[in-house]
């Protein structure tokens, strides 16, 4: 039974465990499943020396946060004082940078526990978490699986139960595939409500960091520590605080469908049952136009990509490995004018999204398929063959493109027993009402199953 941050905060004000027993476990649980390769940096002294100071505040009633002493990990693309940070990337040199991003420092100044850098798909460039200088992750639910990426080493560190809360960053559903690929939950945030600074880009207008996590109200005691104005983010600057997460009537759920956003039938079985066992008031509606869609979305991140590596891929190309190079090298072939029409049409999709009706959230399987065997290159699913890479962002990136907050959820598993997501996305900006939203969902599809 994976223990939630929730339960662990629960345990820690009430003297039940302390900061010490959290981080021992973690570091145990690490060293049972070094196999599934979650991490690619960890110092276990380095962990017991934050939990005993933990405990020592708490001990003299000084405990900074709720979250004083809870053991969170770190993707690998995210700034860490005492970590190197290498995107698992062989262009980056093995060193420490000397810095937090911003949302590792606040939540250093919140007394959690730093526990380990984890695995990712390289420089975030890719969906499987099968491209890293460390080796692949592999599937706590099954090992023989991918993870999905690229925070895949956040979602089997959570999954696993080595930690109950893990940091991901998404520009295409980074968080939320390997949630939903994994059994856990994901989410992410309204672009510039969360700071990037300190976070190694992907693609500056599509990246957005956010956390994974055990449970749902997880993600809700976390984000006061990963929303709000960051003076180094100016996408940040009219972000606002993280604000309470109410309780609402039975939502409004938009279930999109239609070409380009076909399914397997597990998954389709799964998360049909699921919405039909949250009793939330379902209208089916089709989303018009999403290979042109997905097009501005391929366009715009790998310009951006291209653009914010051009300098260290040619002074050392040998660095990248050879799909992610490619990749580069393929950008720097997009021009301004395709550049400028996928911006244009970018903004066609807000329209089109904004102009459903009334709604309080767009509901989609967070995965066509369910994770993938490790190996496999292709996937066939809804009369369609696609590659592996393509059919882990299949619905993923429309958040990413629009802005959206968006959340993974579990919803039910495969006859094989691998687990399927459910991903609701809100409006842009309100991202405590979209929690609010899946809580309400959450808790009719999880904990009354």
């Amino acid at each position: 039974m994976i223990q939630t941050l929730t339960q662990q905060i629960e345990a820690l004000a009430s003297g039940v465990n302390s900061s010490s027993e959290l981080a021992a476990g973690s570091l145990d649980r690490a060293a049972r499943h070094a196999k599934l390769n979650a991490f690619v940096a960890l110092d276990p002294d380095l962990v017991m020396r934050q939990a005993r100071a933990a405990d020592e505040r708490r001990r003299q009633g000084k405990a900074l946060s709720p979250i004083d002493g809870v053991p969170i990990a770190i993707k690998d693309n995210y700034l860490t004082a005492d970590y190197p940070t290498t995107a698992c990337s062989n262009a980056l040199p093995l060193e420490r940078q000397g810095q937090d991003a911003t949302i590792v420092a606040n939540l250093r100044k919140a007394g959690a526990v730093i526990f380990a850098k984890t695995n990712m798909h390289e420089w975030a460039y890719g969906a499987t978490n099968s491209a890293s200088s460390f080796g692949a992750t592999r599937n706590p639910r099954n090992p023989d699986h991918i993870t999905g990426g690229s925070s895949g080493g956040s979602g089997a560190a959570v999954a696993a139960g080595i930690v109950s809360a893990a940091l991901g960053s998404d520009t295409g559903g980074s968080i939320r595939i390997p949630s939903g690929a994994c059994g856990i939950y994901g989410f992410k945030p309204s672009y510039g409500r969360a700071s990037r600074n300190g976070v190694l880009p992907l693609s500056w207008s599509l990246d957005a960091p956010g956390p994974i996590t055990a449970a749902l109200d997880d993600i809700i005691h976390l984000m006061p520590f990963i929303c709000g104005e960051d003076g180094n983010d100016p996408a940040t600057l009219r972000s606002l605080a993280f604000g309470p997460v109410g309780r609402l009537d039975r939502p409004r759920l938009i279930n999109l469908a239609g070409e380009g956003l076909e399914r397997s039938d597990d998954v389709d079985g799964s998360f049909l049952s699921a919405l039909r066992r949250s009793g939330a008031e379902v209208t089916n509606r089709e989303l018009e136009g999403v290979s042109s869609y997905f097009a501005a979305w391929e366009a715009i991140l790998h310009c951006e990509a291209s653009s914010y590596h051009a300098e260290l891929l040619a002074r050392n190309p040998s660095g990248f490995t050879a799909l992610t190079r490619a990749h580069l090298e393929a950008g720097t072939r997009i021009s301004g004018v395709e550049l400028l029409k996928a911006q244009r049409i970018r903004g066609q999709l807000t329209t089109q999204l904004n102009g459903l009706g009334d709604w309080d959230a767009l509901v989609l399987p967070t995965l066509p398929v369910v994770a993938p065997k490790i190996g496999d290159d292709w996937q066939t699913f809804g009369g369609r063959r696609v590659t592996t890479q393509d059919s882990m962002t299949w619905f993923c990136w429309i958040g990413n493109l629009a802005g959206l907050p968006c959340i993974s959820i579990p919803c039910g598993s495969s006859p094989e027993g691998l687990p399927v997501g459910m991903m609701l996305m809100g409006r842009y900006g309100q991202d405590e009402r979209l929690l609010a939203v899946a809580r309400w969902v959450d808790r009719r599809i999880n904990m009354d199953a």
